[in-house]
C-alpha cells in the first residue's frame, strides 16, 4: 500500500537509532543532515557509526530500556538482532512513536526515503518497503535531472517572494521571476546539468 509522504521539521528533536552497522549509519547520517539529535544505541558501533557520534551521541550498550524513548520525535531499529529490532518497534508503537525497522516493512510505521535534495529543495522517493532498490535507482535519475544550482535558485525565488509580500503583491507578481528561473535551469525542458555520464544504471 502507498504511503502519504510527510515532510517533518526534524531540527532540534531527539530521535533514537538502535544499531551503528552499515545501514544503521546511513539513517543516522540522514537525520544529521536535518539537523535532529540522534541518540545511537550500540555496544560494537561500526568505524562509519562511531565516526558520527559526534555528533549523535553514543550509547555503547544495547536499546533495551523503554525510557530511552522518552521525547522522541521517531526511533529506528537497525540492529542485526530481530528480536531488539522487534521490541523497540513495540515499545515505539506503544507511545505513539513514528519508527522505521530496517528489512522487516511490516514492523514499519515510516520508511525513509530516497532523498534527492538541493539546499532546501527536497524530494523522497518511496516504494512502501516493496523494492529499496527500485527507489535508489529513481533518485539517481532524479539527481541527474536536478542542477546542482537549484537550491541556490530556491533562495533567489524565496527573496522576490518575500520583497512582492512586503509590498502586499500578491502569488501572481512572482510567476515572471519563477518562469524566468525555470527556463534558466532547463527544467521545463527536463535538462540536466552537464555531466559525462547521462545514464541512469546501477551505481
Amino acid at each position: 500500500m502507498a504511503h502519504f509522504p510527510l515532510f517533518i521539521n526534524l531540527k532540534g528533536r531527539r530521535c533514537i537509532v538502535a544499531g551503528a552497522g552499515a545501514v544503521g549509519s546511513r539513517k543516522i547520517r540522514a537525520l544529521l543532515d536535518f539537523g535532529a539529535l540522534v541518540t545511537v544505541f550500540d555496544p560494537s558501533p561500526s568505524e562509519e557509526g562511531r565516526s558520527l557520534c559526534p555528533p549523535a551521541h553514543l550509547e555503547a550498550r544495547d536499546y533495551g530500556d523503554p525510557s530511552a524513548l522518552a521525547g522522541a520525535a521517531l526511533a529506528v531499529a537497525a540492529t542485526n538482532q530481530r528480536r531488539l529490532n522487534q521490541k523497540l518497534a513495540q515499545d515505539a508503537a506503544a507511545r505513539g512513536i513514528p519508527v522505521n525497522v530496517a528489512d522487516d516493512p511490516g514492523l514499519c510505521t515510516f520508511f525513509f526515503p530516497a532523498l534527492v535534495r538541493r539546499g532546501d529543495v527536497v524530494a523522497g522517493i518511496s516504494t512502501a518497503g516493496g523494492c529499496p532498490a527500485l527507489a535508489g535507482r529513481l533518485r539517481q535519475c532524479l539527481d541527474r535531472l536536478w542542477r546542482p544550482d537549484l537550491g541556490e535558485a530556491l533562495e533567489t525565488l524565496k527573496a522576490a517572494r518575500q520583497g512582492l509580500r512586503a509590498r502586499g503583491s500578491g502569488a501572481e507578481d512572482l510567476r515572471p521571476a519563477l518562469d524566468a528561473l525555470i527556463e534558466r535551469l532547463g527544467l521545463d525542458r527536463g535538462a540536466a546539468a552537464p555531466r559525462t555520464d547521462t545514464t541512469c544504471g546501477p551505481r
